[in-house]
């Protein structure tokens, strides 16, 4: 039995571009204008008509442009199951067990108009009280969150998207109090429910998956730092030195100073990270080639290594030293373990450091940290002198935004798409949005393209895929928001591939700097 709560339309106001909702009961909501809301550790784009299921006891934000005011459309509700019945009384009690995930979202592709409407009529008639009105609205609310259950992604791909969202928070707080019941609550699970999935979409459980990623992060430390046994414990979440040798022992089948005292890899392969290697003066034995695992701009210098995209069986049949992998290479169950069975595999974090501290980090751990020192002063070098070259000709604002076809822009943080290049390799001035809404809080940021004008640089380099980059007046310029820019004769639009930027590893870093200079030299 469901029971409506609440209903309310908020009017968010312009002065305030950040906006918290204190979620009391479960909850419906939706909005008139696109904005952004913080759910499970990360921002997530909410389209203007999507609705979106919010569970009780929840805190979340929503950010919008300084512009805009947006109204937030309400409807909460609780839901009861019938315990016991009797001449006097019936006994209901709260059941939350099989409503959506939090965060589950309905589109205005897949939701109905009958929903849109049972909606709209559910926040009109809020203030009605009488009884057959009352019935009225309860027997709406059911018909709605029916529809509303039916208008959301395949539970597959749901499930698949949330256990994702659990890895990520794993890969970042696995040196914290973590336990499964927390976890699961966080992602609006049950606990039960929440470790069968867990199992059966990573492949193993909770625990071993936690148990895993500590190991893996030691493993890191005891090549990459003189860390003791202990104080490596603490940074990987355990409370002294002899339960992780135990445990290190367990799982890896040698001893944390045995590990730390093997040879320097020398045959590597590289899932990522190959532009990395290449800056060390190391050519890896295999690696993916495709755009977003290796840059074509850094192909020709891998030259005989195996292109693990035609075959991973290719590997059993060489010597290899090392593989050294992303961590999100835990989203695919069984394929860290396959790995294991042909070489050591150290896995790194991806997306989070600093470009030229990831060159250090694996000069660490294949023992080439003077190749690393010397690559970085290299790259600062060229900085300098191109930073200099631009200095007395370039007296404006900066930004890097990547297209994508839904009318979506998202402006990078330094860890994607060479934009490390512009604002600390060539310490360019960043878009003022840009450095508050992205850089100063280390985060990408995600738009419409209806509000790209309030985010937009004096010179804008535009990452595009090829059919966009071979198109691009047709395709883009044309389009109001693009045209509108295009008309200001003092802001420049770069266009650049997406293929050659999609990884800014090492070597690959480099080379898209000589052409990030030569486009704002001829600008």
């Amino acid at each position: 039995m469901y029971k409506l709560m609440n209903t309310a339309i908020i009017e968010w106001q312009e002065k305030t571009n950040t906006y918290t909702l204190h979620i009391k009961y479960p909850t419906l909501l939706a909005i008139d204008v696109s904005t952004k809301i913080f759910l499970n550790g990360e921002w997530l784009h909410l389209a203007k008509s999507e609705m979106i299921y919010l569970c009780a006891e929840k805190i979340v934000m929503l950010k919008k442009a300084d512009h805009q005011v947006i109204h937030l459309y309400i409807v909460s509700f609780q839901k009861y199951n019938l315990a016991e019945e009797n001449d006097d009384e019936l006994i209901y009690y709260v059941d939350h067990e099989k409503l959506p995930a939090h965060g589950s979202i309905a589109g205005i592709e897949t939701l109905s108009y009958r929903a849109v409407t049972l909606f709209q009529e559910l926040v009109g008639k809020s203030e009605a009280c009488e009884r057959y009105i009352y019935a009225k609205q309860n027997y709406f609310l059911e018909e709605l969150l029916h529809l509303f259950i039916q208008a959301l992604k395949p539970y597959k791909e749901k499930d698949e998207l949330i256990m994702r969202e659990a890895l990520v928070y794993i890969n970042r707080y696995y040196d914290q109090n973590l336990n499964r019941p927390q976890l699961a609550k966080l992602m609006g699970f049950n606990t039960s429910y929440f470790s069968r999935l867990f199992q059966q979409q990573i492949g193993r459980s909770f625990s071993n998956h936690l148990t895993r990623v500590r190991i893996d992060k030691a493993k890191m430390y005891l090549l990459s730092t003189d860390d003791t046994l202990n104080e490596i414990a603490r940074k990987v979440g355990y409370t002294d030195g002899l339960y992780l040798s135990r445990k290190f022992k367990q799982i890896v089948g040698v001893s944390p100073s045995e590990y730390r005292q093997r040879p320097k890899p020398r045959r590597i392969v590289a899932f990522q990270y190959s532009g990395d290697l290449l800056a060390l003066g190391i050519q890896p034995i295999a690696a993916p080639f495709t755009p977003w695992e290796v840059s074509p701009l850094i192909h020709q210098e891998l030259g005989s290594a195996i292109d693990i995209e035609q075959g991973i069986h290719q590997l059993e049949k060489i010597e290899v030293d090392l593989i050294i992998a992303p961590e999100y290479l835990y989203y695919w169950p069984g394929k860290l373990e396959k790995l294991e069975q042909i070489a050591p595999v150290v896995v790194l974090p991806w997306n989070q450091l600093d470009r030229l501290e990831e060159v250090q980090l694996i000069g660490k751990i294949i023992g080439r940290e003077a190749e690393a020192n010397g690559w970085i002063e290299h790259y600062q070098s060229l900085t300098h002198i191109a930073a200099t070259k631009l200095k007395s000709g370039l007296q404006v604002n900066v930004g890097l935004y990547e297209v994508w076809e839904d009318y979506t822009i998202c402006i990078w943080n330094t860890t994607a798409r060479a934009t490390y290049n512009l604002y600390n390799g060539l310490r360019l001035t960043p878009h003022p949005r840009i450095q508050q809404e992205v850089l100063a809080v280390n985060s990408h940021l995600y738009i419409d393209e209806e509000v790209l004008a309030d985010y937009a640089a004096d010179v804008m380099f535009v990452v595009l895929p090829e059919d966009y980059y071979n198109d691009f007046s047709e395709k883009l310029l044309k389009r109001k928001a693009w045209s509108q820019l295009q008309d200001d004769p003092s802001r420049k639009i770069i266009p650049i591939r997406l293929n050659e930027f999609w990884c800014n590893d090492g070597l690959a870093l480099e080379k898209q700097l000589y052409i990030m200079l030569e486009k704002l030299l001829t600008s």
